[in-house]
């Protein structure tokens, strides 16, 4: 869920909107509230194939999902 929410928010933000659109808003305090606090990253996984999380093919979503999140909190429209 962490890279659809951080995708989206990018993009509609990217699009024109701005954060203060309900939204790119409600995305936005997901991931705020989904953040994992101890490694501060998103974890995901994917939906095509089960994969050891702690292989590096495996923490591949995670590193997707982390950076479309910071992407998202970062963008200033």
């Amino acid at each position: 869920m962490a890279t659809r929410h951080g995708l989206i928010a990018l993009a509609l933000q990217s699009g024109g909107l701005s954060r203060d659109d309900m939204h790119v808003s409600r995305a936005l305090q997901w991931l705020a509230a989904h953040q994992d606090q101890k490694t501060g990253m998103w974890s995901a996984s994917s939906l095509n194939k089960q994969r050891d999380p702690a292989s590096d093919i495996g923490k591949f979503m995670s590193d997707a999902a982390t950076a479309y999140a910071v992407l998202a909190l970062v963008e200033k429209r």
